[in-house]
């Protein structure tokens, strides 16, 4: 059997292409609050996540002694939008504040609307928070 230089050509391409399909981005849009000075930051580290839902208000208070955030999350699409998101709480070092506890979480957003993700610190020592968006499909 006579293999082309085409019939190669394919195979190559073919072969770079199933190798580059098991990459993708698996980051999303983080919310950092600093609960000492109010200050809020949005970081997108994926800009098709960032298109499809926005960060429209963050709020922060204090409930028995432990700080508490609430991230509104909308939709700019018109159909069902599911994402998983994650609360982690920091102190006043930068370290955070219990990792094993946090797990990501399903959300699902229904066309052009808004959800409020709430998360209160497990402990007095957290300063500050950070919300990490990602979809769905990026955690299977």
């Amino acid at each position: 059997m006579k293999i082309s230089k085409s019939m190669i050509t394919v195979a190559i391409v073919a072969a770079g292409l199933a190798g580059l399909s098991g990459c993708k981005n698996t980051s999303g849009t983080i919310v950092k609050t600093d609960h000492l000075t109010g200050a809020s930051t949005i970081i997108t580290e994926n800009a098709r996540l960032a298109h499809r839902v926005a960060v429209t208000k963050t709020t922060y208070d204090e409930v028995n002694g432990l700080k508490r955030v609430h991230i509104t999350l909308a939709s700019d699409r018109n159909k069902v939008l599911r994402v998983d998101y994650r609360i982690c709480w920091f102190d006043a070092n930068g370290m955070e504040i219990d990792p094993q506890t946090k797990t990501y979480r399903n959300l699902i957003i229904e066309g052009h609307d808004g959800v409020t993700v709430t998360g209160v610190a497990n402990s007095p020592a957290a300063v500050s928070s950070k919300v990490r968006v990602r979809e769905t499909s990026q955690a299977e």
